[in-house]
């Protein structure tokens, strides 16, 4: 009898990942280079509008941390719109159910992830925080596993993720070859006065004329 078993129950860490399913973080620095080379210039609309979100954001973040839907409303999905991702040729899913099979296992990972975008090439997790702070980092394993079960792994186009906790932004891109590659890129944040909301915007743009040119 197969057993089924939510993803946050079973992946308790990252190594434990990784055991699981082969996967390896990459030794070569361009490997994940769209983070950093080649972004979009913002115009002085996107400009306007990232402004606009760092200010709404730190209004609602006075009265402490930011829950699951909070965040969705004030920073992600206005987020998204800047980076033209609610628009065509782009489709939204949300939530979208995964489900990853073990080899000579009778164990079955199911799990939701909030968002999904860009031809399913693009996965984004928001993570909630609640009494205590909890590090954009966590989510890694999580949403790592989530772009494992991507189907890009059946045609080896490669997948990318972005994991927020509202404070904190990071990315991820993953290959899905014989054995599973993954590299993260450096974490960004939008808490500082001096904030880094218009990278993640420009990165975020970076990455959806990335999935339009793959084959």
């Amino acid at each position: 009898m197969v057993v089924s078993t939510a993803i946050t129950d079973a992946i308790y860490s990252l190594n434990d990942l990784c055991d699981r399913f082969n996967l390896r973080q990459t030794n070569c620095d361009r490997f994940f280079s769209e983070w950093q080379e080649d972004l979009p210039i913002l115009n002085e609309l996107e400009k306007v509008g990232v402004a606009r979100l760092k200010q709404r954001y730190d209004y609602q973040r006075l009265d402490g941390l930011l829950l699951e839907g909070t965040i969705q409303v004030t920073v992600v999905s206005p987020l998204l719109e800047l980076a033209g991702f609610l628009d065509a040729p782009y489709r939204m899913h949300s939530p979208y159910g995964i489900t990853l099979e073990l080899d000579d296992s009778e164990e079955m990972l199911r799990g939701f992830i909030d968002m999904l975008v860009i031809q399913k090439q693009l996965w984004i997790l928001v993570i909630e925080s609640k009494r205590t702070s909890i590090s954009v980092l966590a989510a890694i394993p999580q949403l790592l596993a989530y772009m494992l079960a991507s189907p890009n792994a059946q045609i080896s186009k490669p997948s990318y993720g972005l994991a927020t906790n509202g404070d904190e932004f990071i990315f991820l891109k993953m290959t899905h070859d014989d054995a599973p590659q993954y590299d993260v890129s450096r974490t960004f944040s939008l808490f500082p006065r001096q904030h880094e909301l218009g990278k993640v915007l420009q990165i975020l743009k970076r990455l959806g004329l990335a999935v339009q040119k793959a084959p």
